[in-house]
């Protein structure tokens, strides 16, 4: 029957021993190591909820603090004191234009009419149910109105003052669209729980679902959506006003366990990594320690197969199989002494024997007997001395691991430059004085100097002049400006407007300056185009006038928003903060005297405004950025007054 070597055996039992070692240790490490990470997994998923939440919570509340804040306006609190005009609309799109909104405002009367809005709407609609409110604020969650296209959120504020009953309402509203993009799956999925009830939904990457979400949510230790499995944790209570909401987050199971199953990798790797040398070194340990049994061995075989006592084996060491080896070798040498003698009698039995013949035949048989018999006791006696010293081997081995329109301005003209030829001068001022006057000025010749009386005379009626024509051009652009009313609304090309004013004024920049125009509305607008016309002018010929050599006015027109944009932009040398901080004002110019009559920007602006449009300027005087750029931006289709 075979059986496997000693060094064999000893390899499989101290490698079981490594094997189970390992096996104990990674199991330890892979079970607190997992715990952690599974505590962590559970951490990210609820800080990933929470901020998720937060992220909500941040628009909201922006949207409710602003909302609260600007009931307190001056705009709004017209509108409790029935003080209504063009302002609301235009603040209501500075302040959509300035925070920026995503969803659009709304003011209602306390006859729960809309009297202003952000939004192209027609005005005298109705207070939708749902904004109706008795409260100082109220936030609607999800809920759709008939003049606003797809779901919204709604803030809700009174229009009042203290002690009074509410003279309006002050809405911002908020496309439930864009809380669905917030909410949009990644690696994570996400719920929205309100007001503690039962039920969520539940945003996947093609539908929305609804869900059972109770108050007993992290006793679940998993959720399962279609076929996929999830790990869910859920945000703290968020509370708006009396509205309160909590954002779930899902994230499948096996994205989740990553960390584990890579955890599970880095440990086989390090078992096998130990394991490996261990075994090697316990194979060379167990050879190590079996080689002299070996040797033992196959010295006992040999001495058994020919009978040799003399053969030794070799010892190394002195640990316990160097003691075992020393017994054998003394044990073979007795041995080999007693056949010796043996082989001396029976060399002296044969001289007797040669000697004795005839006596001894008898005696000679006895002995041959006694002979044989000892033979057998010597041979008895070396296999018990064998077990012997292999019993005593395998026990000692068993021992060994902000508002333009501000106020207004009036510029007065400077004194007029002084003429070059005294004698002209003195012409001007004879030819303009009386009588009475001429006699005055001969009388005092001799007394005041003639040169600073003829000067100051000229100066006199040089500024009378200017002022004088000044004024007429003042009373021109009034002129015109009361006309602007008079025009019909018409659908135009802005475009054509622009290119006829530039033709106009081409006499003014040929040659001198370049024109770049970049033109991509295309498209009709419905306004007085008369007017619309005038404001390019005042405009262009404003940036001709700033380029004092050279340069470039670039034109551009879009479409942007439901709106017009046409932005003029020169290269001049634009203008300090405090001019562009008053150059809407009526009567201020930057121009000499007599060249302008400050009136044509602030024209263009009411032109604008009567477009419900915006006009705007930016400029910039540094030495690698400068110029002038007008904006104007008007609705593509004309909203009338009613």
């Amino acid at each position: 029957m075979s059986r496997f070597s000693l060094s064999v055996r000893l390899t499989l039992f101290f490698s079981l021993i490594v094997l189970l070692v390992t096996v104990t240790l990674s199991t330890v490490v892979f079970y607190q190591v997992g715990e952690k990470i599974n505590q962590q997994i559970s951490r990210n998923l609820t800080e990933l909820a929470d901020h998720k939440a937060a992220e909500i919570s941040n628009v909201l509340l922006f949207e409710r603090t602003n909302l609260l804040s600007w009931r307190a306006s001056s705009v709004m609190l017209d509108v409790v004191v029935d003080d209504l005009d063009k302002r609301i609309n235009t603040e209501l799109k500075n302040l959509k234009q300035y925070y920026p909104l995503a969803g659009d405002l709304y003011v209602f009367n306390d006859k729960e009419e809309l009297i202003a809005s952000t939004q192209q709407t027609t005005l005298k609609t109705k207070l939708p149910d749902a904004w109706k409110t008795q409260k100082d604020y109220q936030l609607v969650f999800k809920h759709d109105v008939p003049f606003i296209k797809g779901s919204i959120l709604a803030h809700l504020t009174a229009l009042k003052l203290p002690q009074l009953k509410k003279q309006g309402y002050l809405v911002i509203t908020h496309p439930w669209d864009d809380i669905t993009q917030l909410l949009a799956p990644t690696d994570s999925n996400f719920a929205l729980r309100k007001n503690s009830e039962t039920s969520a939904e539940l945003f996947m990457k093609n539908s929305v679902q609804d869900i059972t979400l109770n108050d007993d949510f992290t006793q679940k230790p998993l959720w399962f959506f279609g076929d996929e499995s999830y790990l869910g944790s859920i945000s703290k209570p968020i509370t708006i006003g009396d509205f309160n909401f909590q954002i779930a987050a899902f994230m499948p199971e096996k994205l989740a366990r990553e960390p584990l199953l890579e955890l599970t990798q880095k440990l086989l790797i390090a078992a096998t990594l130990v394991g490996i040398p261990m075994i090697l070194f316990v194979s060379f340990l167990s050879h190590h320690l079996v080689t002299p049994i070996k040797k033992l061995t196959a010295t006992i075989r040999s001495i058994e197969d020919s009978n040799d006592l003399s053969i030794q084996v070799k010892v190394s060491g002195r640990d316990e199989v160097a003691d075992l080896g020393n017994a054998f070798n003394r044990m073979t040498s007795q041995l080999g002494d007693l056949f010796h003698k043996n082989a001396i009698v029976e060399k002296e039995l044969e001289d007797l024997n040669a000697n004795l013949e005839n006596q001894v035949v008898e005696r000679t048989a006895q002995l041959q007997d006694t002979l044989q018999k000892l033979k057998s006791a010597q041979t008895q006696l070396v296999q018990s001395e064998k077990m012997a010293s292999l019993g005593q081997l395998v026990a000692g081995i068993a021992h060994e691991i902000n508002n333009p329109i501000g106020a207004i301005y009036a510029n007065m003209p400077p004194l007029a430059e002084y003429i070059d030829d005294i004698k002209t001068t003195v012409n001007i001022a004879e030819n303009c004085l009386d009588e009475s006057g001429l006699k005055i000025l001969n009388e005092h010749k001799t007394e005041i100097d003639y040169t600073f009386v003829i000067d100051d005379l000229t100066q006199l009626l040089n500024s009378q002049k200017q002022a004088a024509n000044r004024i007429r051009n003042i009373v021109l652009a009034l002129r015109n400006f009361s006309r602007l009313d008079q025009g019909a609304v018409k659908q135009v090309l802005l475009e054509e407007g622009i290119d006829s004013t530039l033709q106009m004024l081409l006499h003014n920049y040929k040659n001198r300056i370049e024109i770049e125009k970049n033109y991509t509305l295309n498209e009709m607008v419905e306004c007085y185009a008369g007017e619309l016309n005038q404001v390019f002018m005042n405009i262009l010929a404003n940036a001709i006038q700033a380029i004092p050599d050279t340069g470039s006015i670039f034109i551009t027109s879009a479409k942007i928003n439901e709106n017009a944009v046409i932005t003029i932009a020169d290269t001049g040398t634009g203008m300090p903060d405090d001019v562009k901080a008053k150059i809407f004002d009526p009567f201020f110019t930057t121009k000499d005297v007599g060249e302008g009559t400050g009136l044509g920007l602030s024209i263009s602006y009411g032109i604008i405004e009567k477009h419900h449009g915006t006009l705007t300027v930016e400029s910039n005087q540094s030495p690698d950025n400068h110029g002038t750029r007008f904006i104007i931006a008007i609705p593509i289709k004309l909203v009338k007054e009613i």
